[in-house]
């Protein structure tokens, strides 16, 4: 036989399909069923009408295809290929006697609602294949088709293709409860009255209930209750809520698979690759009375002592080496804390090899621990080192920057500021802190948590800070610098990030002059407008801003640039929990894994971003708030 592979032409005719969730045999008579159940196949067309003349045909592509699930009676099922002609006849007939007894099933229930089916246009184009083999080979397999295909020689079928789906209908919405009132006696009655829209029997309806009846409840207890119905509802007479469910499509959950996870040839699961808890300590308080860490957690204590007499790490493989791996990235990272006794993790993902990265979490839980509140926030201290003990831990203060979104939404300015770095790099400076963490004013950082020290390059912030008088004891706001020091040191990091990724680099020197002479305060950095502290200790910096004495009222615009705290979502996919897992293959670090940064924060958001972020989930409620609302009211002023 001919090993090439024969090609076929995809200039095929497109045509869009319905993917029905119901068990529809190929006949005839249960393919016209289904297309009923929709409202019949006028309407099915109409949906895929994009350009229709006439507005059913629109309105019907807006709304989507209605499936009813109760147009045909309950006794009535949609038979596969074993049943003849003759039991759908039969059906049929039935159908006919019930309709002429005016005891349609779609009128015994009273909360029946369809589910709607939307269109999904170019989304998952599929080519219909027709195949050829030979006959009975369906039914000896089952009508399982990859089972035929798989029990005849390569030259004993033929596959072509034919056309082209390019539009789908699909459903997906739940199929909510729906409670048949058929044997209820008041829903009975009221079908006779209302639903028949008789006028006799509208009006016997009416008479029948009492006027100003002094006990309502009382006709309950004489009901006559008919006993040879299957499921009799012997007291029900209240109708049931019209949806059972309050939500038309399933929760999502953002459940995300296992990416080590493989499926085994014979169906079972496997997981390549082991996991290991990391123990990070945390302080979670400031208070003198709170003592830092001197040692890592017992359970990682007595891991790594077991990990020592038996060569092999709990949780990992000999032939992974992770403990090999642990020992030299505990060496390195031994040194550094010896050099810098506090750390921001990204600056050491830098110089800690790539080939065992994937040790350094379980390497610095057993050399440090970490602050969760204060100015020391998101860095690794080294074991024993209390920063508030000592005016030198000042320079490892952390402070964090963010450009707003005013200025991000803007091509020019996203072209200005460069990409974050990587989760595994090298740095440029080999064993030290890679210089593009750095701020020197001549170009912006790669990641804008800078500790102090990598501040000082920038000629005018080393000036600030060469005049620096610490205070006696630090606080969580601003640590050991008083609130004017820091104050200016922030000024003119925000002034300066804020002109480069704007693209000018030609500073003005009599507002960095201005900046470096504050004298005053025009608000406390310790306190908002109103006057409290948020939930964190942490101050928006833009309310904080000083003043000189002699220059007033001056212009202190920020250029677009806020100093604070760093955002929750970057702080939680940069620096993961004490309860992180950890993976130990060397191919990736999941537990670094990071999604797309989201800075949206309700709190500070305009009215156009509220709307804009609304109109990503809801279009047309953003359209109908846009038009009725001409702003947002402050929570001070209602």
């Amino acid at each position: 036989m001919d090993d090439t592979v024969r090609e076929h032409t995809l200039d095929l005719p497109q045509i869009p399909s319905v993917e029905f969730p119901l068990n529809i045999s190929r006949k005839q008579q249960s393919i016209v069923r289904a297309i009923d159940m929709c409202g019949g196949i006028e309407k099915v067309k109409a949906v895929f009408t994009t350009n229709g003349a006439n507005n059913a045909a629109n309105v019907a592509t807006e709304k989507g295809l209605e499936l009813f699930l109760n147009k045909l009676p309950r006794d009535t099922t949609i038979h596969d290929d074993s049943e003849d002609e003759g039991s759908w006849k039969d059906d049929a007939d039935r159908i006919g006697e019930e309709v002429d007894q005016g005891t349609k099933n779609d009128s015994d229930f009273f909360n029946e609602h369809p589910i709607i089916g939307k269109r999904v246009p170019f989304r998952d184009d599929s080519v219909v294949l027709k195949i050829s083999m030979p006959k009975g080979t369906m039914e000896n397999n089952n009508g399982n088709v990859l089972a035929a295909l798989k029990s005849l020689k390569d030259d004993e079928y033929c596959a072509e293709p034919v056309a082209i789906i390019n539009n789908t209908v699909k459903f997906r919405e739940m199929s909510d409860f729906q409670v048949t009132l058929d044997n209820v006696p008041a829903a009975r009655e009221f079908q006779r009255s209302f639903g028949s829209l008789d006028w006799d029997n509208f009006k016997q309806f009416v008479d029948s209930v009492p006027d100003n009846d002094s006990r309502p409840f009382e006709n309950i207890n004489n009901l006559i209750i008919d006993r040879s119905v299957k499921s009799p509802n012997s007291d029900y007479q209240l109708p049931p809520p019209p949806r059972l469910s309050m939500v038309g499509y399933p929760l999502l959950y953002k459940y995300k698979g296992n990416p080590f996870a493989v499926k085994k040839e014979n169906g079972t699961n496997e997981v390549k690759g082991s996991y290991i808890k990391n123990y990070q300590l945390f302080v979670h308080d400031m208070n003198d009375d709170v003592k830092v860490p001197d040692s890592p957690a017992e359970e990682l204590k007595e891991a790594y002592e077991k990990a020592k007499k038996d060569g092999i790490y709990p949780g990992t493989k000999k032939d992974s080496k992770f403990y090999e791996y642990l020992e030299e990235c505990i060496s390195i990272l031994r040194g550094k804390f010896n050099e810098r006794p506090i750390w921001v993790k990204r600056h050491l993902d830098g110089i800690v090899p790539k080939r065992i990265h994937h040790t350094i979490k379980i390497a610095l839980a057993l050399l440090s621990y970490r602050f969760t509140m204060g100015p020391w926030r998101n860095t690794y201290i080294q074991f024993g080192v209390d920063p508030r003990t000592s005016s030198e831990y000042a320079k490892y203060q952390t402070e964090y920057f963010k450009i707003e979104r005013r200025l991000l939404s803007s091509p020019m300015v996203r072209k200005n500021v460069p990409k974050p770095p990587p989760l595994v790099f090298e740095s440029d400076t080999p064993g030290e802190i890679d210089s593009r963490f750095k701020f020197d004013g001549s170009r912006i950082p790669w990641y804008l948590m800078l500790q102090i020290d990598l501040l000082i390059q920038e000629p005018n912030i080393l000036e600030v800070f060469e005049k620096v008088e610490y205070l006696s004891k630090p606080n969580e706001v601003t640590g050991w610098f008083t609130e004017l020091d820091l104050a200016k040191i922030r000024r003119i990091v925000k002034y300066e990030l804020g002109c480069m990724v704007q693209g000018k680099y030609d500073f003005n020197v009599y507002k960095l002059k201005y900046y470096k002479s504050m004298l005053f305060f025009k608000e406390s950095m310790m306190t908002q407008k109103d006057g409290s502290i948020d939930d964190d200790g942490d101050v928006n910096m833009a309310d904080g801003e000083q003043s000189n004495e002699n220059v007033g009222e001056e212009d202190e615009e920020d250029n677009g640039v806020e100093a604070g705290e760093e955002d929750d979502t970057v702080r939680e996919h940069e620096e993961s929990e004490s309860y992180s897992q950890l993976q130990t293959s060397q191919s990736k670090d999941i537990s670094d894994e990071e999604e797309e940064e989201d800075t949206f924060d309700i709190r500070n958001a305009s009215f156009k971003e509220v709307i804009d972020r609304i109109r990503q989930s809801d279009p047309d409620t953003a359209k109908k708030l846009s038009k009725q609302l001409e702003g947002l009211v402050n929570l001070s002023s209602l």
